[in-house]
């Protein structure tokens, strides 16, 4: 399991925030009454990761919210892609499945 996670997070009021979440914020959240293991963490990511963006960004002294401000303002948290390649579809340059050919006799 990774234990950074690169979030990028937008508020209600059209603010984004990219954040990196270590294993600090991952702790936090296991400790939580709605937090859950890390090894089941798919099980709440949506929770997690605003949690964990949430006590990273406070964490870095970027924003001064309680828990309960930042997650009723909050409209997403989304992990970004690693790199560019990533950031794509990987059928986003594939035309798919071309039609038959016409065959002449």
């Amino acid at each position: 399991m990774a234990t950074t996670f690169e979030l990028r997070v937008e508020m209600e009021d059209g603010t984004t925030y990219d954040v990196v979440a270590d294993q600090r914020d991952v702790a936090r959240f296991e400790v939580q009454d709605f937090g859950c293991s890390s090894s089941v963490l798919m099980s709440r990511i949506s929770t997690a990761y605003r949690f964990m963006a949430w006590s990273a960004l406070t964490r870095r002294g970027e924003i001064t919210l309680k828990w309960a401000e930042f997650d009723a303002t909050c409209v997403e948290v989304i992990d970004m892609p690693d790199d560019e390649e990533s950031a794509s579809p990987a059928d986003a340059e594939d035309p798919g499945q071309p039609g038959p050919s016409e065959v002449t006799s």
